[in-house]
């Protein structure tokens, strides 16, 4: 979809994006009057699509078939909205899943950032840029997404701030990499940034012919991911999705990310969010990351000597908002109640409504819950230290 328009409506388009959510696992954020939660989508049949919600919780929202659901979704990093007929509910491979029908169209709600294509198979050099300041310091950047204003870039040095590098409306030169000889040196400005973020606009100054190259450059990057869409569509459904999913959860891969004691597990989708916090605790404790989508937790970490008497290396838990079928919430009432873990239990979750979300999760099971959006690292490492000590010292 071009930046001129905000819509998509071509209905094939539509479900190639439902699809690749449901290959991944991703969540839709689903609103019904007051009500507002993720779910996992879980499949696409041409008519309808399904995503993971508890029966417990349709009740609660006193949803019935026929009503209007307002859906967020993010596909290859863009924002979509659209409304959404509820047709009611099913289990499917033994989940519990909300219905609901294939929108008519998607709604970019993200207009202002300078992204009109993220690419899902950019080759390795179309990702690296350097961009100046003001004082001619010279930053690496990774490209995020390309747009045919600008570009967005992250950091490549996560422990910098970039607040201390740039500032709004700042210039800024940039050379990117795009193919073979073909590169983009451009004149821009900062049009905003965010934590590792900063979208830079192309200025008057940027040389004509050269926005006129890398404006094809990107269209025929377009039209390739386009024919690769075509391959992998599958016109009669994604029947697939859930059978791949469960055929992914028989065999789980616990990875050790920072090996050394205290040793603490995380439970996530999320494996950059396992790098991220890997490197804020290595000086103080170790990690392993699960990926775990069903089943009991402890029988999948033999690898750091867990078996039926105890849970081997762990001494707690985290457990990130983001897993792909199992609530947070269900996943620690799992951990507690039937697999007994005696060790602390923390969910990890977003500022918003703080509180009340602490106030669930010690009434699930968990002894805390932890802000990691935004990411602050030191009061990240403060509140784990102090529960492991309580615990350590009990």
């Amino acid at each position: 979809m071009s930046r001129s328009s905000s819509l998509l409506e071509d209905g094939t388009g539509i479900r190639m994006a439902l699809q690749r959510l449901c290959v991944a696992g991703a969540r839709v954020d689903v609103a019904y009057k007051s009500q507002r939660s993720a779910y996992p989508m879980l499949t696409e049949d041409g008519d309808r699509f399904a995503f993971r919600m508890p029966h417990e919780e349709v009740a609660a929202w006193g949803l019935k078939p026929g009503e209007n659901l307002a859906v967020k979704l993010k596909d290859r990093g863009l924002e979509y909205e659209c409304v959404v007929g509820y047709t009611g509910q099913e289990i499917l491979e033994g989940v519990e899943a909300g219905l609901a029908t294939i929108p008519r169209s998607l709604r970019r709600s993200d207009m202002h950032r300078l992204a009109d294509f993220i690419p899902d198979r950019a080759p390795s050099q179309a990702h690296a840029a350097t961009f100046t300041n003001t004082r001619n310091a010279l930053i690496d950047g990774t490209v995020q997404s390309f747009g045919e204003e600008g570009l967005e870039l992250v950091l490549r040095n996560t422990k910098q701030d970039i607040r201390e590098l740039l500032r709004m409306g700042e210039e800024s030169l940039l050379d990117v990499p795009l193919e073979g000889d073909l590169r983009l040196r451009a004149a821009t400005t900062v049009a905003y940034f965010g934590d590792n973020l900063v979208g830079l606009r192309f200025t008057k100054q940027a040389d004509p012919k050269m926005l006129d190259q890398y404006r094809t450059w990107i269209q025929d990057q377009q039209v390739l991911q386009a024919q690769q869409d075509k391959e992998e569509f599958a016109p009669r459904g994604f029947q697939e999705a859930t059978a791949r999913v469960n055929r992914a959860a028989a065999l789980p891969t616990l990875k050790v990310i920072v090996d050394r004691d205290p040793l603490i597990l995380l439970l996530s989708e999320k494996d950059e969010f396992a790098r991220r916090i890997g490197e804020a605790l290595s000086r103080k404790f170790g990690l392993a990351a699960l990926d775990h989508i069903k089943g009991p937790v402890k029988t999948q970490l033999k690898d750091i000597g867990a078996d039926e008497g105890d849970w081997g290396r762990v001494r707690m838990v985290l457990v990130h908002n983001q897993l792909r079928l199992a609530s947070p919430l269900e996943l620690c009432r799992q951990l507690i109640e039937q697999e007994g873990c005696p060790v602390p239990v923390i969910l990890l979750g977003t500022e918003e409504d703080e509180l009340k979300k602490r106030h669930h999760a010690v009434a699930a099971g968990a002894v805390d819950y932890v802000v990691v959006e935004p990411f602050k690292i030191l009061g990240i490492l403060r509140r784990l230290d102090e529960t492991l000590q309580l615990f350590e010292g009990s």
